[in-house]
């Protein structure tokens, strides 16, 4: 059997020499033993790595999970900002009709989506949320710009509407209608251009809408009567005053008083005698006065 010895040699020659003896059965266990220290090392290298891989996957599966549910999430939220946009969208259609009788279709703006289920494929999830977002960012500048159209389009209105006669302009008792009546002078028909409200004497007339009063004072069988003109088109007379307590180029607003009820010109009692006129044509003043109820007009 084969035998050997090894040697251990000190760096210091004056140290002891010593000498170790070795069988083959001896080193063929030793090899053994580092072999299996070496494989327990690698194995158990190789089960930290596996682990650590299975960790890191764990933790990726995760991640895809949480971020799948952030974005279905987020996808339901872009809709029903897109559902309150079509609201939005339906209501202004109905204001723009009833402010300025225009039919203007929005549904144009809004692309449907089919329903579709985009399973597991969070690509096409986040593409559908980047063309839900797109369409509502274009939706909310339409919307904007309608909105600002609509703003300029009600100031108009309003305006309008401010210079637009709609109440008595006295609180009285309605004695006679626009069109032919019994003269109450002669007994003959005659035409009649405007309305008459009885009223005690130095009763407040105001104006039923803002204007400018463009004539003041006497003016043969309208007596003492006041002229406004609220637009273009419309101006007011108040015929038959009492007194008048305003002057040529004053501006009014509706509800200012302007002068008083009497019995000037040609009169039979105190009383106003009330016309509309549309270029300088009377037309009849009760369909410029807001009612209150059938037979009541606001004042």
């Amino acid at each position: 059997m084969f035998r050997g010895s090894l040697n251990w040699i000190p760096d210091n020659p004056s140290s002891e020499r010593r000498q170790m003896k070795m069988s083959s059965s001896k080193a063929g266990w030793t090899l053994l033993v580092a072999v299996g220290i070496i494989c327990v090392f690698v194995a158990l290298g190789f089960s930290i790595g596996k682990g650590i891989s299975n960790n890191s996957q764990l933790s990726a599966d995760q991640e895809y999970l949480t971020l799948q549910g952030e974005l279905i999430q987020l996808n339901t939220r872009v809709e029903n900002m897109q559902k309150s946009f079509e609201q939005v969208s339906q209501r202004e259609e109905r204001a723009f009709m009833a402010a300025a009788d225009m039919n203007i279709d929005f549904s144009r703006l809004l692309d449907r989506f089919s329903e579709e289920n985009t399973g597991t494929d969070i690509f096409r999830y986040i593409d559908d949320i980047e063309l839900r977002v797109y369409l509502c960012e274009r939706l909310a500048f339409a919307e904007q710009t309608a909105y600002d159209s609509l703003a300029v389009l009600l100031v108009d209105k309003a305006d309008q509407l401010r210079h637009t006669p709609s109440i008595w302009p006295v609180n009285g008792i309605f004695v006679s209608d626009f069109g032919a009546r019994v003269d109450p002078f002669t007994g003959a028909v005659r035409y009649h251009k405007g309305i008459d409200i009885s009223a005690n004497t130095g009763t407040s007339i105001f104006a039923p809408a803002d204007g400018t009063v463009i004539f003041c004072g006497w003016n043969g069988g309208w007596g003492m009567n006041v002229v406004i003109r609220h637009s273009d088109l419309i101006s007011t007379r108040y015929a038959h005053c009492s007194a008048i307590d305003v002057a040529v180029g004053q501006s009014v607003q509706r509800g200012d008083l302007i002068a008083r009820v009497g019995s000037t010109g040609r009169s039979v009692g105190p009383h106003v005698h009330y016309e509309v006129l549309r270029n300088g044509i009377q037309i009849d003043p009760e369909d410029f006065i807001i009612r209150a109820g059938f037979t009541e007009a606001a004042f």
